[in-house]
């Protein structure tokens, strides 16, 4: 075990790390810097997938924990306070509405690993094939983004 392997092993886990948070880019990136198409799928797969669990499974948490919290302050009889609905909420419960899961997965790239997962969380968790579907969609994700990517590197594009 040379110093070659442990500076490669904290390389990928840097890629890891970097997909989860700024998947839309990491393929690219990783193309750019000379890893072959098999190492960016394998890296940004799993990354997207430890990133979907994590946030996922934290959100969901989070999000029954506040719905007790929110519960328990009812039994106190607190005033109700009225809730302001700004257009971007409009949008956004309109979004949800129309397209629910499926559109949540085709934005997914657009809106990083996390925010996708708690997205998923608050208001998909009813299906408890949600996670199943948001890592499919970032291995498909993937797929495209190293095509394109590796496509532009080799000169097809």
């Amino acid at each position: 075990m040379g110093e070659g392997f442990i500076s490669d092993i904290v390389a990928y886990l840097g890629w890891v790390f970097m997909s989860i948070l700024k998947f839309l880019i990491t393929p690219s990136l990783m193309i750019a810097a000379g890893n072959n198409w098999m190492e960016v799928m394998v890296t940004c797969t799993l990354g997207a997938t430890i990133g979907i669990l994590l946030f996922y499974t934290a959100g969901k948490s989070i999000f029954s924990w506040w719905k007790r919290v929110k519960a328990s302050s009812r039994n106190n009889k607190t005033p109700k306070k009225t809730r302001l609905i700004t257009k971007r909420k409009r949008q956004f419960i309109q979004f949800k509405s129309q397209y629910g899961l499926v559109g949540l997965m085709l934005v997914s790239v657009f809106i990083s690993v996390p925010i996708t997962a708690v997205l998923g969380a608050k208001y998909f968790s009813h299906n408890r094939n949600t996670p199943i579907y948001l890592i499919a969609a970032f291995v498909l994700w993937g797929c495209v983004l190293t095509f394109i990517s590796w496509s532009v590197k080799s000169g097809f594009f």
